[in-house]
């Protein structure tokens, strides 16, 4: 989202129409580390794994920190040892963090656990991957790593990312139905038109309120100083929010609740800011999945709501098979 040009045309067909309003929903993928984070993306696994009667997979990747040289069968033996334990383990987990209804397999891997998350997901066809982050940032986030912000990125399906919460999530009722306010940022791309169609199938089952919002973020070295950029900007405005406006009217037309918002500033400070203010239940927001380079250079907006998102986040990536029927 830049000022360097105006927004591009809303695409034909639409995005609120091109897409049918319902889901189709059969594999869904659980990582766990057992950790109270991983804990509270279960509720939605369970919710979601009902309301459609999809299959369940709770998946725990045991990282190989050693090596497995045959010449060094001490090693290879303590690495077995890790195994057999960590499979214990997630079998106890599923035992006493899932109801016996609906039922889910339990799958031990070995690697890196990102890597072999997204693999799994490609090859079994997954349809939505939840995973839960624990939300740190600066030098914390740093030594951890991110495994949520990886599968984000690399992941072949959408992926919902439930943040760390002081107090866990239950749910008396559906899931799926808590998500009464959902905001979707676009830069009016074909990828933001796919969250809105996810939108959309959200704000139908639940009675949801949309709101899609543009962040306008200003360039850091203006071309011809800062003196024009208040006359830019209100011109600026005035064409995202006719983009906003055709928008705002497909949702009424799909008997969806929806409004508008523009804020100016970085993308995923402004779009975390927003669903704070709102109250957001469930941020909708696509990725380009761009290849390393680009992505190096172009920093990534999903991945950065992700991690400062104040409410889970559902990430759909422009190429990626669609839950959405």
């Amino acid at each position: 989202m830049n000022t360097d040009q105006a927004p591009r045309e809303v695409g034909s067909p639409s995005p609120v129409k091109s897409g049918a309003l319902g889901f189709s929903l059969k594999r869904i993928l659980v990582p766990t580390d057992f950790s109270d984070a991983s804990r509270q993306a279960l509720p939605y696994a369970v919710e979601f794994a009902k309301q459609f009667e999809a299959n369940l997979t709770l998946v725990h990747v045991l990282p190989t920190t050693l090596s497995a040289e045959l010449s060094r069968i001490g090693v290879v033996l303590e690495q077995k040892r890790l195994a057999q334990e960590a499979g214990i383990q997630l079998a106890r987990f599923r035992e006493r963090e899932l109801p016996a209804n609906p039922s889910a397999e339990t799958l031990l891997l070995e690697g890196g656990p990102a890597h072999e998350i997204t693999k799994l997901a490609k090859d079994s066809r997954t349809d939505l991957i939840i995973t839960a982050t624990h939300g740190h940032t600066g030098l914390k986030h740093v030594w951890l790593g991110s495994t949520a912000e990886r599968i984000v990125h690399h992941a072949p399906c959408p992926v919902l990312v439930v943040r760390e919460q002081s107090v866990p999530v239950r749910f008396p009722d559906s899931a799926l139905c808590r998500f009464r306010q959902i905001l979707v940022p676009t830069d009016f791309s074909d990828a933001s038109g796919k969250a809105l169609r996810y939108a959309v199938a959200f704000a139908r089952l639940c009675g949801s309120k949309v709101t899609i919002l543009h962040v306008i973020e200003p360039p850091p070295y203006p071309e011809f100083g800062y003196a024009h950029i208040p006359l830019k900007e209100r011109k600026l405005k005035k064409a995202v929010q006719e983009k906003l406006d055709v928008l705002t009217r497909e949702l009424a037309n799909a008997d969806v609740n929806g409004s508008s918002a523009i804020r100016t500033g970085n993308a995923f400070h402004e779009i975390a800011e927003q669903a704070s203010e709102q109250c957001a239940d469930l941020i909708i927001v696509a990725t380009h999945g761009r290849g390393a380079i680009a992505h190096a250079l172009l920093g990534s907006t999903a991945e950065r709501v992700v991690r400062h998102a104040p409410c889970p986040v559902l990430v759909v990536r422009e190429r990626e098979r669609e839950f959405v029927a």
